[in-house]
């Protein structure tokens, strides 16, 4: 009986400042103490240091994406136009194969240079 007692004081003892730092931790994320685990916390803390929007959104969901495919393809085409990102939004518009001409656009100052002779000729 004295050891099932020791045992337990002394796995309180360890888990105590454990449980501490968990909840100090849960409180410096801004979320419940007891809410996520120690990991999930920390996958939290790294996600929000890594600036990673997508990752802080799926852990506080409780790893569960609830956007509708409507919402991530409206947020794509909206991020590729913002970004001009031509290709992206030619691909997202047109629901998939895209050609893309391997011409480039437009002339450098060589080229120029090279038509203006014939053109003089």
């Amino acid at each position: 009986m004295k050891t099932l007692a020791l045992t337990t004081a002394i796995v309180a003892t360890l888990a105590a400042p454990a449980a501490l730092a968990s909840d100090s931790l849960a409180q410096s994320m801004g979320v419940a103490p007891g809410q996520y685990t120690t990991a999930e916390l920390i996958e939290l803390r790294n996600a929000v240091e890594e600036n990673d929007v997508a990752r802080v959104d799926f852990i506080l969901n409780g790893h569960a994406n609830p956007v509708e495919a409507e919402d991530i393809y409206n947020a794509r085409l909206a991020q590729a136009i913002a970004d001009g990102d031509v290709v992206t939004v030619n691909y997202l518009r047109n629901a998939g194969p895209e050609v893309i001409s391997t011409q480039s656009v437009g002339q450098n100052e060589r080229a120029r240079e090279i038509f203006a002779r014939i053109d003089a000729e």
